[in-house]
């Protein structure tokens, strides 16, 4: 929900522990998971993202002033 709420991308690392609370994923501005490690499976997530895409537009509404430089005019 984060990621559709301020238009970015947001990971989620899990613990190096034997009894995770989570698993490592990766999710788009659109809110979608693009990609994730199976919880339990050790690993590295490598993914390319579209930094086009992570435009901060809704943030932008409550603070405006904060993120004028984000605004292609």
């Amino acid at each position: 929900m984060r990621s559709m709420e301020n238009t970015i991308y947001f990971a989620s690392v899990n613990y190096a522990l034997r009894f995770q609370e989570s698993a490592t994923s990766l999710i788009a501005p659109s809110g979608e998971c693009q990609a994730y490690l199976p919880y339990g499976q050790e690993g590295v997530l490598v993914q390319s993202i579209k930094v086009e895409e992570a435009t901060g537009l809704l943030a932008t509404r409550y603070a405006p002033k904060r993120h004028q430089e984000l605004r292609l005019e």
